[in-house]
């Protein structure tokens, strides 16, 4: 999803790739993936790179179908990382950097998923305060 710059602190790129490539040195600070590694991962969350063969039916169905490098991984199970920074507390006003993260994809997701839940459940509209509360 992009990123919608406006709800975030001016200087939100510069913040953004201080924490991803000074700090965490371009890696997930939880589970320790290379940003941009091309990976496929396993249901337990372990990940291996593509085989030489891989990369040859890869490539192949670049030259061959004139599909896209992401389209092509995406096809044989895999997929490219990308770095982004979390807001641990999940207030984006609080940018201290002790409240931050580099985080990959699949890191970032486990961490905000009940909020993507609740964005699901209710509209994007009834964010905190507003957002209704069931007692199950």
């Amino acid at each position: 999803m992009p990123i919608d710059y406006k709800e975030y602190h001016p200087k939100w790129k510069l913040i953004s790739k201080l924490i991803r490539i000074k700090r965490a040195h371009n890696k997930c600070e939880w589970c320790g993936i290379r940003n941009h590694a091309i990976i496929k991962r396993n249901v337990d969350g372990t990940f291996r790179s593509p085989s030489r063969w891989e990369w040859d039916m890869i490539y192949s169905r670049i030259n061959n179908s004139h599909s896209s490098m992401t389209e092509s991984l995406k096809y044989y199970g895999f997929s490219k990382i990308i770095l982004t920074v979390a807001h641990i507390d999940q207030d984006k006003t609080n940018n201290r950097f002790y409240n931050l993260a580099a985080l990959c994809q699949r890191c970032h997701l486990k961490h905000d998923i009940k909020q993507h839940i609740a964005n699901r459940k209710y509209g994007r509209k009834h964010k905190g305060k507003h957002q209704l509360k069931l007692s199950i």
